[in-house]
């Protein structure tokens, strides 16, 4: 996605080309490393799940890590993580499979959500109302609710179904955001490799196969920490203005930023996605006064939401 949504000239046209300049070598090593750290840890889970005192800690740590490898799917499906579109490609699949979704399927829906950001006719995020909510919840059990990453299974599960089993025709009752009818073949069969790796998965669970239990947990933990990220970018913004008032930026602990590829500046990446993630806190120190929604950490935006439901 080469568009820029911020429209005032806050980054002039030589240091916005210079900033987009893509390298592979930090991409790559940080997807080796948060690759490496998903299967260790996984590895970790099936080795002490007999051990339910030590298992339990464990899968706790894999559904975080799980989370975090929506990071680098997310930048491959930009094409911006490496030089290449077969490394982007292979990249978005690494860590398009753990996280469940076709990278052209997300490809899709991401792309119509940065161009439509925040509006409610429009953003397949608001539309879908189940993976990110327009407004906070205004009650303790909503909350909860939408903490729980119930609204990401489901969404990713529904997908996963009908783009891979139901005619092209029906796609558009629950998906209006998906491309025009040529476009979609390639959808259909990256569902279906998406959706029968995850069946031999959720299968190896039911029957029992030593640890995998316990992973299917780390996978649903997963979403819940995702959930707690992901609603942090727009939820409770203005549906108008400028693209830095309808995107929250979150100021956060180096070894969070890390895992998280810097999207805690999301902002910055909705105003210039072309930019590769690597390049974001550089973009942060000179448009920081430009910034409509700034907060200092996940935990207290969150804690700050639950206060006010409780008070409301």
């Amino acid at each position: 996605m080469d568009e820029v949504f911020e429209h005032r000239p806050l980054l002039n046209r030589e240091r916005l080309r210079a900033l987009q300049q893509r390298r592979d070598a930090p991409s790559f090593i940080r997807l080796m490393l948060q690759l490496s750290a998903f299967f260790l840890c996984a590895g970790l889970v099936v080795g002490v799940s007999a051990l339910p005192i030590v298992a339990v800690p464990a899968t706790g740590l894999l559904g975080a890590i799980w989370a975090s490898l929506f990071a680098p799917f997310h930048e491959c499906t930009h094409q911006t993580a490496f030089q290449s579109k077969r490394l982007n490609e292979i990249g978005a699949w690494l860590s398009g499979i753990p996280f469940g979704m076709a990278p052209a399927v997300y490809r899709a829906f991401h792309f119509k959500h940065h161009r439509y950001t925040q509006d409610p006719q429009k953003d397949p995020e608001l539309m879908t109302a189940t993976s990110q909510p327009a407004r906070w919840p205004r009650s303790m059990k909503g909350w909860l609710m939408m903490a729980s990453g119930m609204g990401l299974t489901l969404l990713k599960g529904s997908v996963l179904v009908r783009f891979s089993l139901l005619p092209f025709a029906k796609w558009e009752e629950r998906a209006p955001w998906v491309p025009a009818i040529e476009q979609r073949p390639r959808l259909a069969w990256e569902s279906r490799i998406i959706g029968l790796c995850w069946l031999a998965f959720i299968g190896a669970a039911v029957v029992g196969l030593s640890g995998v239990g316990w992973i299917l947990i780390a996978a649903l933990l997963g979403h819940v920490f995702q959930a707690l990220w992901i609603t942090t970018e727009h939820t409770g913004l203005p549906y108008e203005g400028s693209i830095l008032a309808r995107t929250r930026t979150v100021l956060t602990s180096p070894l969070i930023s890390w895992w998280l590829w810097n999207m805690n500046y999301h902002a910055e990446h909705h105003a210039w996605p072309a930019i590769p993630w690597h390049r974001l806190p550089e973009i942060h120190t000179e448009i920081a006064e430009h910034l409509e929604s700034e907060e200092r950490g996940y935990a207290r935006l969150q804690l700050s939401v639950m206060r006010n439901t409780l008070l409301s």
